[in-house]
């Protein structure tokens, strides 16, 4: 009988190693504007974004943006339509939320998995004037001595082209760290790259990221690709 205790218990042990020692390039992370409900009788929730979580090929952190009706255990906040919402495969360890950037602009959303940061935001309109304060603010927040070891990925809906953020970057001198992280193909069905990420990667050892517009979703009323942040093939 002690075998397989001794058994059970080496698994755990290994299981929470295996955790607690992740990087940040071991999650399948997913951004989508969900442009809020686009009909009475279609729950987006319950469609898509329960599909892209579950199976073996499912994203392990699904970020929403425009999250319109929320589930209904969910602690309503008066966001309406432009909700922001974090959906991860299992329970965070931490839980982050970080000041508007500017007046104008909307709280952002986190959950910590170890020493990884998962965030995401949803920048104004025409523009999104505030993109780079965001990625300011929330490189502020995880540079401080108590966070300083933490690697974090923002993504969301910037309403800015990556290329104007990337210089925007520069001029913040923030561009050493952080890497803007975006797909080569539009993600507003428009045109237009809008849905993308930032990361600050400080872990010792860990895999390059890539980004990619996911077009596996059902036909159902959106003006946004969901987009897919995994680690590089060899």
């Amino acid at each position: 009988m002690k075998k397989p205790v001794f058994f059970l218990l080496t698994m755990i042990l290994c299981s929470y190693i295996s955790f607690a020692c992740a990087n940040i390039s071991d999650y399948k992370v997913m951004t989508w504007n969900l442009q809020s409900s686009s009909a009475a009788t279609e729950s987006k929730w319950n469609i898509n974004v329960s599909r892209l979580l579950s199976g073996s090929d499912g994203v392990d952190i699904r970020m929403v943006q425009e999250a319109g009706v929320i589930p209904t255990s969910a602690i309503p906040t008066g966001a309406r339509r432009v909700n922001l919402a974090i959906v991860p495969r299992q329970r965070a360890d931490n839980v982050y939320v970080l000041r508007p950037a500017t007046v104008a602009s909307r709280p952002i959303i986190s959950i910590g998995l170890g020493n990884d940061v998962f965030l995401t935001t949803h920048a104004l309109a025409s523009g999104g004037p505030d993109a780079a304060a965001i990625v300011r603010a929330t490189h502020k927040h995880f540079n401080q001595f108590s966070t300083r070891h933490f690697s974090w990925l923002l993504a969301g809906d910037f309403n800015r082209a990556p290329a104007r953020l990337e210089n925007d970057l520069v001029t913040e001198r923030l561009n050493r760290e952080g890497t803007v992280l975006a797909p080569g193909e539009p993600t507003q069905v428009g045109g237009g790259v809008l849905d993308y990420g930032v990361i600050v990667d400080r872990a010792p050892y860990s895999l390059r990221i890539e980004a990619l517009r996911n077009e596996t979703t059902p036909q159902l009323a959106f003006d946004h690709y969901p987009v897919a942040f995994l680690a590089r093939s060899c």
